[in-house]
């Protein structure tokens, strides 16, 4: 990088203090992570705008801790400070005048900070080119924290006392002790504020032919939770938030909601005709998640679950077979994911209107003979 290209990126991006970070210890900002030495002090140049801060602690075995992150709006020429809190294991927030002394002294402290990695910020951009300061903050815990591994605890105190069942063999399924067991939650300010869908998933006073054509299509539940948000398009970016939390804050809670949303989107047949240019941006979404996806991730999707290719069969099916004209944007977007599947995955998509074996109607002999 050019002497002039540095200094404007300099001067435009925001620097991020992390103090008494432990040496050794693995610590990221968006598609990059490092093991920080002895003279790290943060991360400088960082572009305006939403950024992923994770970390995690190791101690002096090599043993690495869960990781914990957060995000956070970078302003132009904005100076965050944070110190590493020993006992708790986590950064916190410094005093107004800390900061004030250390956004003065910057260049004092250059040699100290790291630049941010813009040669992966095109892929972060991708993941989260839709996300607003004010969906994270409605989505993030109260803490603020995205943890890998949450604390649990019993939901009542009386709970908390372990019942030991009686010494000796187990001789039931029942003996084993399960139903002694606590039940274990995460505290309510550690929860990431998800949005839930509605409890019924047809529309009150529905006929039964009616739940029949909601049970196979979506397009309520997605109506319904869009109407939480700003706008329909924050659900789209609820996807991207889950995806990185998953990616990057390590959150197995993230990835299962990451999987339910993209089947939502998925189903939700008649929600297509009402708003193409929703499933266009869907599909870049989509895209951008299956080039960043671990490969030991996508083993479990696909041989196992097929979450994915199953979920995209099922809506390029809908596209095909709809009874309206799809718009261009939504035709070229189709086109461009499926290529993307076949050279990156060689997924295939013919014979869409065939049913498969295990989806064909099962036919039942009526006859007298057969009862």
């Amino acid at each position: 990088m050019d002497q002039d290209k540095a200094m404007k990126l300099y001067l435009n991006g925001a620097t991020a203090f992390f103090l008494d970070i432990p040496s050794g210890m693995e610590f990221g900002i968006d598609m990059m992570s490092w093991a920080t030495g002895d003279k790290f002090k943060g991360i400088k140049m960082i572009p305006p705008g939403i950024h992923f801060i994770y970390y995690s602690a190791t101690d002096k075995y090599g043993n690495t801790a869960p990781r914990c992150g957060f995000f956070h709006g970078f302003k132009k020429g904005e100076c965050l400070v944070k110190k590493w809190d020993t006992e708790n294991e986590m950064l916190v927030d410094v005093p107004r005048l800390e900061i004030v002394q250390y956004k003065t002294n910057i260049l004092y402290f250059d040699d100290c900070l790291g630049p941010y990695p813009y040669e992966e910020l095109s892929k972060w951009n991708g993941l989260s080119s839709l996300l607003t300061n004010n969906l994270v903050l409605r989505l993030c815990p109260e803490t603020k924290l995205i943890r890998s591994a949450m604390e649990l605890f019993p939901t009542s105190v009386k709970e908390n006392t372990k019942k030991r069942r009686k010494w000796g063999p187990i001789k039931s399924e029942i003996d084993v002790g399960y139903e002694r067991l606590p039940n274990l939650v995460p505290k309510e300010e550690n929860k990431i504020r998800f949005t839930e869908p509605p409890e019924c998933h047809y529309p009150p006073g529905s006929s039964l032919s009616e739940i029949t054509k909601y049970s196979l299509d979506t397009s309520y539940i997605l109506d319904n939770m869009a109407e939480r948000h700003e706008s329909k398009i924050d659900l789209l970016a609820e996807l991207q938030f889950s995806y990185i939390c998953f990616l990057l804050g390590l959150s197995y809670e993230s990835f299962e909601r990451w999987k339910k949303l993209f089947q939502l989107f998925c189903m939700s047949k008649d929600a297509i005709a009402q708003d193409q240019n929703f499933f266009t941006k869907f599909f870049i979404a989509v895209r951008h998640q299956l080039e960043t996806i671990p490969e030991g991730f996508l083993v479990d999707i696909v041989e196992n679950n097929n979450v994915i290719y199953n979920g995209l069969k099922e809506l390029f099916r809908t596209l095909e077979t709809c009874d309206f004209e799809l718009e261009d944007d939504l035709k070229d977007g189709t086109i461009q994911i499926k290529r993307f599947l076949q050279q990156k995955f060689g997924w295939e998509f013919n014979g869409l209107n065939e049913e498969d074996d295990d989806e064909a109607p099962v036919v039942v002999d009526c006859t007298e003979d057969s009862f």
